[in-house]
């Protein structure tokens, strides 16, 4: 049956329940029983690098404002991933947010975080010379993220000991340079972050400080040289210590990067308003059939898209017997089965309805939302089909979310043509993935593996170098996709 149905107020019809639902449980599936390994995807510079004075005018705004939405993301778990748009206000910018879900406190915070940030470039009320300015703004940033930083200290700490353990288990000498490096790290990330007082808060940031530019200090290589390393690219442990790295440093470039821009664009942080958009309602559960298997899944989608391919059929009976089947019934029975609004369609709908869809709308014409992650697929797929006045957006690192939901502002015919698009890739996306056997996601949604410390680096590049007991990496299997939220890796955008 045709995904062209009309629409019944603000839900789908079963039939686009089904339609939309179904090949995002079965890639679900697939992802959480790691059946399949994952392709690689680039990362994205908007995010990952470092502000450049080279970079043209339009590049150096995305990543400012990437890095803006970035710092607002203060949680993990996927409730406050940002997206922000810097359109023209009645005297200066005005910088539009969204989040996944925030509740009125939580936006009234960010707003509060916001306003003092961009308040504090804009006035400089202690006339800080541009060094001592970035130091005040990373220690804002890191005050609003300690949320974030917490889980992030101790799955550092648990890095740093996982691969001092890889270290022993190869009988590394202590005075290699990988060893006294996890030793000094080690020694870093020993403190707690207390927030209970003013003074536990400020001893917490400066420990926070300290192991930044301990990171940062190190001596640091591009991502192309890491690749070449077997340890770093295969062994779980060493995949965790470079992601988490990457991770703290983060927050220093953001600093950076948004001193930089304060010079490059000073009005932006002159006589600027900011709208806080308030998140969308959640769907309830979708309607499907019960007892729904992988291989009613790709009857339907063979069916749909007239492909007659045998083998399809042959990989339906052995998925049933991987236990597909059974986690694609528990996935659909879950309560946390309710679709919400990501933040970037939440942004684009309340622009729609506010008429400010325009490139004239924008500040500087540059009609552009932001995200605080490289955007999910679906949400890739929804605004690759938007055509009149749509905005960029980030790209997209195409991992699928089964939470997603259409934005519900449009009128009937173009939100059946949106959704029937929309469907085919997906469906066409199942087909690859069963063909070839690959995922198409990346195991961490951020993309923060910009550099990682040259005396961490293993002295065996050989490819049989990796720990016998360390699992292969996440770039290679997808198994660690689920390491930040076990089986509901797919659920929502975590990092």
């Amino acid at each position: 049956m045709s995904v062209s149905q009309a629409w019944r107020s603000a839900d789908l019809t079963p039939e686009q329940l089904e339609a939309l639902y179904e090949p995002i449980l079965l890639e679900d599936a697939l992802h959480k029983a790691a059946t399949f390994p994952t392709y690689p995807h680039e990362s994205d510079g908007q995010s990952a690098g470092t502000y450049q004075a080279e970079m043209e005018d339009l590049e150096a705004f995305r990543f400012y404002v990437n890095k803006l939405a970035q710092v607002c993301d203060n949680e993990r778990g996927g409730d406050t991933v940002t997206a922000i748009a810097i359109l023209r206000g009645s005297a200066g910018p005005n910088y539009v947010i969204g989040s996944n879900f925030r509740d009125p406190g939580d936006l009234q915070m960010t707003k509060d975080f916001m306003q003092a940030l961009l308040d504090l470039m804009g006035k400089n009320p202690d006339n800080l010379q541009p060094k001592a300015l970035r130091s005040r703004v990373l220690w804002f940033i890191l005050s609003f993220n300690i949320p974030r930083l917490q889980e992030y200290l101790q799955h550092l700490s648990q890095a740093v000991q996982e691969c001092r353990e890889s270290c022993e288990r190869r009988e590394e000498v202590k005075e290699s340079e990988p060893f006294k490096s996890l030793l000094y790290l080690a020694d870093k990330c020993d403190f707690k972050l207390d927030i209970s007082t003013s003074n536990t808060e400020d001893k917490s940031i400066s420990d926070c400080e300290t192991l930044i530019k301990a990171i940062y200090t190190m001596d640091q290589t591009e991502i192309s040289q890491r690749a070449k390393d077997a340890e770093m690219t295969r062994s779980e442990p060493w995949c965790k210590l470079r992601h988490y790295l990457g991770r703290w440093l983060s927050y220093r470039k953001a600093a950076e990067g948004i001193v930089t821009v304060s010079e490059r664009w000073p009005d932006l942080f002159l006589e600027f308003e900011i709208t806080m958009v308030p998140p969308g309602s959640r769907l309830q559960k979708p309607n499907l059939p019960s007892g729904l298997t992988s291989s009613a899944i790709i009857q339907q989608i063979v069916a749909e898209d007239k492909s007659q391919d045998p083998d399809l059929d042959q990989l339906a009976d052995s998925l049933e017997q991987m236990g597909i089947d059974e986690i694609i019934q528990k996935s659909q029975q879950s309560r946390k089965f309710r679709p919400r609004l990501h933040a970037e369609g939440l942004l684009y709908e309340y622009l729609s309805t506010n008429g400010q869809t325009a490139a004239e709308s924008y500040w500087n014409r540059w009609s552009y939302i932001g995200s605080s992650k490289p955007t999910c697929r679906l949400c890739h797929y929804y605004f690759d089909a938007l055509q009149d006045d749509k905005p960029a957006i980030r790209s997209s690192h195409y991992n699928l979310y089964r939470d997603w939901r259409l934005p519900e502002h449009h009128d009937a015919e173009t939100r059946d043509d949106l959704l029937n698009k929309i469907v085919q890739r997906l469906r066409a996306d199942v087909i690859k993935t069963l063909k070839e056997k690959k995922l198409r996601r990346k195991a961490k949604d951020s993309n923060t593996y910009s550099s990682f410390p040259e005396g961490l680096r293993m002295k065996d590049h050989t490819p049989g170098s990796t720990d016998n007991n360390d699992p292969e990496s996440p770039d290679s299997t997808g198994s660690q996709g689920t390491s930040d939220g076990e089986l509901e890796a797919v659920t929502s955008p975590i990092d």
